[in-house]
């Protein structure tokens, strides 16, 4: 008997759910599409979404809004997603100049290959401050390390940028 109530309120809640996502996916895909505006990052900010919100969805409290929830929900996954892109973005260009950049071939891949020879967090300290602009500090919290510990991965990596290049260039 017990089994049949679970299955019913399993039931239950998919049907509330699966109205929900009727009902406010539209609302949601615009609020993705203003800030990311690609409407293939919008659908993949609403999918994410209603991902996340499934898996709570049955620990919401009967006063709660869910709208306002949702809404949260995708406006955090959309910020994330467009940090994403602009990184992506960012790392391209970065690693990958145009051809008319002035920089001569040989500097740019001798900068890849020194580039590709840090550690994770060095790149990542390096992204995030000087390709996002985010301060060090911010950094560090971004990456769940101290603000002195992202201070030392950033001078680590540009000390071995600078003997890499140098040493490419022979100087």
């Amino acid at each position: 008997m017990a089994s049949i109530d679970r299955r019913d309120t399993d039931a239950d809640r998919r049907a509330d759910f699966e109205q929900w996502v009727r009902a406010e996916d539209a609302h949601l895909y615009r609020a993705a599409l203003a800030i990311l505006t690609r409407p293939d990052l919008a659908a993949d900010a609403v999918q994410d979404t209603f991902e996340r919100a499934w898996r709570s969805w049955g620990t919401l409290r009967a006063g709660e809004s869910r709208r306002a929830w949702l809404t949260r929900i995708c406006i955090h996954r959309s910020i994330d997603l467009r940090r994403a892109a602009r990184l992506r973005q960012a790392t391209d260009r970065w690693l990958r100049p145009a051809a008319d950049d002035g920089l001569p071939p040989a500097w740019t891949l001798d900068f890849t290959r020194a580039y590709r020879r840090l550690s994770h967090r060095q790149r990542a300290v390096i992204a995030l401050h000087y390709l996002l602009g985010y301060t060090l500090d911010e950094s560090a919290a971004l990456l769940g390390v101290r603000p002195g510990s992202a201070r030392s991965h950033l001078a680590r990596a540009l000390t071995t940028l600078r003997e890499e290049l140098c040493d490419a260039d022979g100087s």
